[in-house]
Parts: structure tokens; C-alpha cells; sequence
């Protein structure tokens, strides 16, 4: 079985360019049966919502280009693809943060371990928010955390479940990969790095 199946579970991606820059944000969701193109669509708007809030912290320079969402239950699954042309920049205001700098928002589940955590980088964000070099403002941090927190409550309205998958066990591929679901997130104050997420 191809590395990424998820059983019943739907990629959803945030395909950004930034000054030439891309930049990708990337979730799994999963549900109680195998996806269908009306579930892809359910996704994308969920994931288009979810975008309209994080863009207010976002410099004009950060373009979001496309959402995707994956039927990754099997392998070679059906894609839908929602190309961006209009209301699709950041609307923060002031100097943009260093292209690697992001505010991350640990996803937490049941279970400890490095197969049961998850992080979302949010990239492309603006100074306005620091409250110093290092540190973020603490109420601009936890409206991040409504943001996602806003996310995953639409995603179960729609049935669906957000999720921290692990292709890998002992570094040997898993033949299936583990979907664990996010119960709890946390948001670091912390400058963080997304370097691994852009193509510098």
C-alpha cells in the first residue's frame, strides 16, 4: 500500500506564495466512510472559512494560490482543487516578519509520543503581532487558537474529524498510516521557524 492512506482520511492543503516563496499548510481529517467529491468540496469550504480568519494576520505579500482537498483513503484518490484570484492576500497591517518566522499551534491527542503530535505553521504574518524579537503578543497568539479552534468545530459539524497522521513507526513505513484525533491544541508565543515548509 502507497505511503500516505489514510483509511477514510482527506488531505487538505493551503498552497501560498510569498515574494516567489511557496509556502504549503497541511491537515488530515478523517470519517466513518470513504470520501466522496461532495466530501472534498465540504473540506474546501471549511478550509476557505478557516483561511478568511487567519488572512487578517497575514502580510499583503503572503497569496494564497489554491486549497486542495485529497482523497488520500486510497492511493492515487480523486483531488479537488479551488484556484484563489480574488480576496486572496493578507490584510494584515505593517511590516511583514522574516519569510521562516511563523506562530505554531501544537495539535494534541490522547496520546503522547512523536506518532501523536501535530503542528500547524502559520506563516507570512505580520510584526504588528510581536511583542518583542522573540516573543509574540499573548492575545494575538490565542486568536490563533480560535481560529483553529473555530476549524475543527466546523470540520465535526460536518462530520468530519481533525487528525495527527503517522506514516512511520520505528522508522520502518507504516503499511496503513495512524490517524489519532486532535483533542486539545496549544498555542506557543514563541517566534517559531517554518523554514521546512518553504522551498528556501
Amino acid at each position: 500500500m502507497a505511503l500516505g492512506i489514510v483509511p477514510n482520511g482527506i488531505k487538505i492543503e493551503w498552497n501560498y506564495v510569498q515574494n516567489g516563496v511557496p509556502l504549503v499548510n497541511r491537515v488530515f481529517v478523517t470519517q466513518t466512510t470513504s470520501p466522496s467529491s461532495a466530501d472534498l468540496d465540504d473540506c474546501i469550504i471549511a478550509a476557505t472559512d478557516f483561511y478568511n480568519d487567519l488572512k487578517a494576520a497575514q502580510h499583503p505579500s503572503c497569496v494564497l494560490q489554491n486549497i486542495t482537498a485529497t482523497d488520500v483513503s486510497v492511493a492515487n484518490g480523486t483531488q479537488t482543487i479551488l484556484p484563489f484570484t480574488t480576496n486572496n492576500v493578507g490584510t494584515g497591517s505593517g511590516a511583514p516578519m522574516a519569510a521562516n518566522a511563523a506562530l505554531c499551534i501544537s495539535l494534541r491527542t490522547n496520546f503522547t509520543g512523536r506518532s501523536f503530535r501535530g503542528r500547524f505553521y502559520a506563516g507570512g504574518l505580520v510584526q504588528a503581532g510581536l511583542a518583542d524579537a522573540q516573543n509574540f503578543q499573548t492575545t494575538y497568539a490565542t486568536g490563533f487558537g480560535t481560529f483553529m479552534t473555530d476549524f475543527i468545530t466546523a470540520l465535526n459539524t460536518i462530520n468530519k474529524t481533525l487528525v495527527v497522521v503517522s506514516n512511520y513507526a520505528a522508522g520502518v513505513v507504516r503499511a496503513v498510516a495512524l490517524a489519532t484525533e486532535i483533542i486539545s491544541i496549544i498555542v506557543d508565543t514563541k517566534v517559531d521557524s517554518q523554514r521546512k515548509r518553504t522551498a528556501n
